[in-house]
């Protein structure tokens, strides 16, 4: 404790002690004579520090006072800043989609060849093992991709162009059909007068083919949109296929955010590679139980179920309603039933139950996560976005949340229950000591897939030694 200085005391206190020394000098003479004046001394010490005790309490209480004051005003500063903060954000989210949604002609397709050149990346890689040129295997990579883009566009839209003149063969079934549904509405007791004018002006015959017709146009005429998005992969694989040097400049300055953009890398190579290959299956699947119950233009009910099965969480229904429309309009509704249940039947068991224990959870997104990027990428992107939603999430979860381990717990909020409580578990989101991960995908030595088919081959090994033995 620093020592007092007199001129810290008020002159009261003062005063005080001095009226109070007679008493207690008095006091001290019962001791010896050769201690008196130290005894007086000590009592004239004792009464000053006492004053000064009791100034300094009531400073101390004073300044308590003021204290708790001011840690109340920090609280609520601080509340008011929150408040200011979350205002900011909300008004810089805004500006950024107004941005977004004025040049998504320019920012889906792009992103597009982006994640299209990441998912391709070990093709070139495995070309390089086997010591092909650099510039050689750019180009059969770039390749790759366009191929696949222009076989799936020109399919679709050679596929669909009969359409138009399919439907218009059907166009007494389909008045009949709509009668006979007004028919049994009113046999109900529904009136169907209001009912009948509104469906009839959207199922006019007359309006569907036109729509078709300008959905199939709409497929011929996409080559500049494919120019686009030849010219972006173009120069992203010149440019990001092989980048050892800044991909080690991020890890040695910010080893958070180096793994982060590794690990959408990952995610988003198998999001497309495990809905291509199991879209394809079940798509392949389609069009031979469609061959089977007789449906007109099942080809092309088969690839617009391949191409809506990289919408998330509503694609399926999209792609199964239109064959079903047409089995009911072509054969009745005991067809239109049987596509929906071999089509459900087929999704359920390969998309639901297969795929998940074949390749595990790639996304790592809730149902509900999911469901509302899809709404919100539509709405800023338009088409594209709806099969970009995944992606995109994907790439806002990377930079925003798992960059760093102060914010990565926010993702607790954006996977399913069971996913957060595991990664919870495993220490993902410490604040002192962080677990750090790269998400591995199945076309990594060291992903979760291959691991496990590993084992599964080592088993088997030791059983047939054992049935051997």
């Amino acid at each position: 404790m620093a020592a007092t200085r007199p001129g810290d005391i008020p002159r009261d206190r003062i005063a005080q002690a001095i009226n109070t020394l007679p008493t207690q000098v008095a006091g001290s003479r019962a001791g010896s004579d050769s201690g008196g004046e130290e005894s007086a001394g000590g009592a004239a010490s004792s009464a000053l520090g006492k004053a000064s005790d009791a100034e300094h309490s009531g400073g101390g209480d004073q300044g308590g006072s003021g204290n708790s004051e001011a840690s109340r005003g920090a609280d609520s500063s601080s509340g008011g800043d929150f408040g200011v903060k979350l205002l900011h954000a909300a008004a810089l989210l805004t500006i950024v989609c107004v941005g977004l949604y004025l040049i998504h002609d320019f920012v889906g397709p792009v992103f597009l060849a982006l994640t299209l050149v990441l998912t391709v990346r070990p093709v070139h890689r495995l070309l390089l093992r086997h010591h092909v040129p650099r510039w050689l295997s750019g180009t059969l990579t770039v390749s790759i991709i366009v191929v696949v883009l222009l076989a799936v566009v020109g399919l679709t839209a050679w596929s669909l162009a009969g359409l138009p003149r399919t439907l218009m063969s059907y166009e007494d079934k389909f008045t009949q059909l709509f009668q006979d549904t007004m028919t049994w509405l009113e046999s109900l007791g529904l009136s169907t007068d209001q009912l009948s004018q509104r469906l009839g002006d959207v199922l006019n015959m007359d309006t569907i083919i036109s729509l078709l017709s300008q959905a199939s146009g709409a497929l011929m005429s996409v080559g500049s949109l494919m120019f686009v998005l030849a010219l972006a992969i173009f120069f992203i694989t010149i440019d990001t296929l092989s980048v050892p040097a800044r991909a080690h400049i991020v890890r040695d300055h910010d080893p958070d955010l180096y793994r982060a953009l590794a690990s959408f890398e990952g995610r988003v190579r198998q999001y497309w590679l495990v809905a291509t290959l199991f879209g394809l299956l079940v798509s392949t699947l389609n069009y031979f139980v469609m061959m089977w119950l007789g449906i007109p233009l099942a080809l092309a009910w088969a690839l617009w179920t391949f191409v809506t099965n990289y919408i998330p969480n509503i694609g399926f229904i999209l792609g199964v309603i239109p064959p079903a429309l047409m089995g009911l309009v072509d054969s009745g509704p005991a067809t239109a039933l049987w596509i929906l249940v071999i089509f459900t039947f087929l999704n359920v068991t390969i998309q639901g139950v297969l795929q998940p224990k074949i390749v595990g959870d790639a996304v790592g997104l809730s149902t509900t996560v999911t469901f509302l990027s899809l709404l919100f990428w539509a709405v800023v992107l338009g088409p594209l976005g709806t099969i970009l939603a995944v992606p995109l999430t994907l790439f806002v979860k990377a930079i925003f949340v798992d960059s760093s381990s102060r914010s990565r717990w926010v993702e607790a909020f954006l996977v399913p229950e069971s996913n957060a409580k595991t990664r919870a578990e495993r220490g993902i989101y410490d604040l002192d000591e962080p677990v750090r991960e790269i998400y591995r995908d199945f076309t990594s030595r060291d992903s979760e897939v291959r691991t496990k088919m590993r084992d599964l081959r080592k088993i088997s090994r030791r059983r047939k030694k054992g049935i051997r033995g």
